[in-house]
């Protein structure tokens, strides 16, 4: 089940599409087969804050309701240049980053600097030996669709 987030604020989704691909079924093998409670509870309450985040356009609570305790850090394992991906987008001005499904694509969210964002993001991943390319994308409105 889907519903629309009426956004507040516009922004721009900046993504780093790397050449090299990570395959599902390897990108699931490094989670844990189970979660603390701990790690469910703030994944879920980082779900919550990123839907409220968005609907009333507080745009500062975006970095915290990013933030992931049962993905990232195993996947990091597999993705080495991630957690630089992750710094040139805060260092270049995103409101927030993370990655993608079971990656290896990097989002960031900005209102502005998108091609700063973008540019840094392209260099970080060029410092860690892998290319890719930058897509900048308005966000949906409409929720989960199919076209």
């Amino acid at each position: 089940m889907t519903s629309e987030v009426h956004l507040k604020e516009s922004m721009k989704a900046i993504l780093f599409i790397p050449e090299i691909e990570m395959p599902t079924a390897e990108s699931r093998k490094v989670l844990k087969s189970t979660i603390s409670r701990d790690d469910a509870i703030f994944n879920i309450g980082r779900a919550a804050l990123l839907v409220n985040a968005l609907s009333l356009g507080d745009l500062e609570l975006l970095s915290t309701a990013t933030e992931d305790r049962l993905h990232q850090p195993a996947r990091q394992k597999i993705f080495l240049p991630m957690s630089n991906l992750f710094n040139a987008a805060k260092n270049s001005g995103a409101l927030a980053y993370f990655l993608s499904g079971a990656g290896s694509t990097v989002i960031a969210f900005a209102q502005e600097k998108e091609f700063t964002i973008g540019y840094e993001m392209a260099d970080a991943a060029s410092k860690s030996g892998i290319d890719g390319e930058i897509r900048i994308s308005e966000l949906s409105k409409q929720g989960t669709y199919i076209s």
